[in-house]
């Protein structure tokens, strides 16, 4: 009875959420080791931006992986950090590689648009520079809707940007929640250092995917019967 009792404690089950937690944050980041290495060996400037752009190419696959687990995770507490993983990352990577290559692309070219207007700092270059700054902070909302939709789901690419979409400007309490995590982890980095992106990538999934679920819950009652139909239909 004390054993039960025990492995049923709060003590317990903060330490298995931060054991699972270390685990697959660790898998994370050694999937990520290209892009890491990116960052900490180039300097950042449009030279390296190709470097930098093949470097992301793999990191849609282990993001979607990462939340995917951390999704299994909360609803079944002995599942295997490592294995959760990289069994996410064998069924989902080419999935969800097609939602993401479209996406680290068009980020990319954002990316180097910004740092060309800082470069010519005129009023319409800094105008644009805001725009594109606002833009790629929707696009991380976007893109987590978009991974954790595609494996979870199965949709055509183009449906899975428009639930995306649909979820980011019309559950505005629940993609605010998310924006405010994502704007407190980038402050975070600002006051502290670019290594503790290394520590929190795993936290910062978790609080993002529970403040998620009510989302994906939707998406199941709400739309994977219609996709099922329109596929049936496509195929007759």
């Amino acid at each position: 009875m004390a054993q039960t009792s025990y492995s049923q404690g709060g003590f317990y089950r903060f330490s298995q959420n931060v054991y699972w937690l270390m685990i697959v944050n660790f898998w994370f980041l050694f999937s990520n080791i290209l892009l890491i290495a990116a960052f900490f060996l180039l300097v950042p400037t449009i030279a390296n931006a190709l470097f930098f752009y093949l470097a992301a190419l793999p990191t849609g696959l282990t993001i979607a992986a990462l939340c995917h687990s951390i999704r299994q995770f909360i609803d079944d507490k002995d599942i295997s950090p490592t294995r959760t993983f990289f069994t996410s990352i064998r069924k989902n990577s080419k999935d969800a590689f097609k939602v993401w290559f479209p996406i680290v692309t068009l980020a990319f070219i954002l990316v180097i648009d910004i740092q060309y207007f800082q470069q010519n700092p005129t009023v319409l270059n800094q105008i644009l520079n805001g725009v594109f700054l606002v833009v790629l902070f929707l696009m991380t909302i976007f893109t987590f809707y978009a991974l954790m939709i595609t494996t979870h789901y199965t949709f055509r690419v183009r449906d899975i940007y428009r639930l995306a979409i649909y979820y980011l400007f019309t559950w505005v309490k629940v993609s605010s929640g998310n924006l405010c995590i994502v704007f407190l982890s980038i402050v975070l980095l600002f006051l502290t250092n670019d290594f503790i992106l290394l520590f929190i990538g795993s936290t910062v999934a978790w609080v993002l995917v529970l403040n998620s679920r009510s989302m994906l819950k939707d998406v199941k009652i709400s739309f994977v019967k219609q996709e099922e139909q329109a596929l049936e239909e496509e195929r007759a």
